[in-house]
């Protein structure tokens, strides 16, 4: 069985922390959005969260907009084949 470990702050994307209370408009918007969309390929939307300052609804309400199928919720086991008898022959 493996161990989950969060990813390391090495491993993270590097997202902007944006002031709280700040409106993002037009094309600063539209590059945080493609940002958040990427980052989210491999961190949680609390990761992101933590990493930019922002609320848990506005990045959801931005990877709702962007189309992004959402992740299921709670960890997600890695999938690991099961060894048959007549595999390991």
């Amino acid at each position: 069985m493996t161990s989950h470990t969060p990813p390391s702050v090495d491993q993270r994307t590097s997202l902007p922390k944006i002031k709280p209370g700040t409106r993002l408009k037009g094309t600063q918007a539209a590059e945080f959005g493609q940002q958040v969309v990427a980052a989210y390929a491999t961190l949680s939307i609390r990761a992101i969260c933590a990493e930019t300052d922002r609320s848990y609804g506005a990045i959801y309400r931005i990877l709702r907009r962007a189309g992004v199928t959402f992740r299921k919720r709670g960890y997600q086991h890695p999938f690991a084949p099961i060894e048959t008898a007549e595999s390991s022959s």
